[in-house]
């Protein structure tokens, strides 16, 4: 398998091989965000649909969960998450 430098985590980690049907944003997240930082996104976003009320089936709905998802992956986007981090409680290992 292949390793990623990731700039979420700051390690090296597995690199993400499933698709992620993200268009144009899909091969900067493979290139630059592992496996395990991913997961914990995906955890993450469903919270930020729920917290925010986000109608993905809106265009501004889809673009606050793009750049909540930049923020959290430290893409280069920065994102007022304060709604979502006063309520998260990382998953049970």
């Amino acid at each position: 398998m292949a390793d990623v430098a990731c700039v979420t985590c700051g390690q090296t980690g597995t690199a993400i091989t499933a698709p992620l049907f993200l268009g144009k944003l899909e091969a900067e997240i493979k290139a630059k965000v592992c496996a395990d930082c991913w997961k914990k996104w995906e955890g993450m976003r469903v919270m930020v649909i729920n917290e925010y009320q986000v109608n993905l089936g809106d265009e501004s709905g889809r673009d606050l969960v793009r750049k909540q998802m930049k923020a959290f992956l430290k893409l280069g986007e920065q994102a007022d998450s304060s709604k979502v981090a006063e309520n998260f409680r990382p998953p049970a290992s």
